[in-house]
């Protein structure tokens, strides 16, 4: 063989290795966002994650106002994801609500795809928190 024929070859090989790798590359990158939600005292969190064709949604309220223990509908940009149950906070916060939800594909449950700048909110009319995720 010569060195022009080697050299081809060579290239050849290096090409299909490289390509062979780009499907489990693709399947490893992983999408994780964040987002914060203040309103008064209340607060809450809620972070995204995504790899592959697995998604994972969780969202956290803290402190809200009320005893009465209710389900508050979950959105993003505005479409209903799910339903969080509130329930009275721990010690020493008992007369405040908390409550999460998490959707996780891998549970068999369906959970929505986020993308930076998406809105997520906790409650309907007006949202009793909110927030943008990042």
């Amino acid at each position: 063989m010569t060195k022009v024929g080697l050299s081809l070859a060579l290239v050849a090989f290096v090409g299909v290795m490289v390509a062979s790798t780009l499907p489990a590359q693709a399947q490893s990158a992983e999408v994780r966002l964040k987002a914060s939600m203040v309103s008064g005292a209340a607060s809450g969190k809620a972070e995204y994650r995504e790899r592959g064709n697995r998604k994972r949604l969780n969202v956290q309220a803290e402190d809200l106002a009320g005893t009465t223990v209710s389900p508050q509908n979950v959105f993003i940009n505005g479409v209903s994801v799910g339903t969080m149950a509130l329930a009275a906070c721990p010690a020493p916060a008992t007369q405040l609500l908390c409550g999460e939800m998490e959707l996780n594909s891998q549970d068999g449950q369906v959970a929505p795809q986020v993308r930076a700048g998406d809105t997520v909110s906790v409650g309907f009319a007006p949202a009793v928190l909110a927030g943008v995720f990042r």
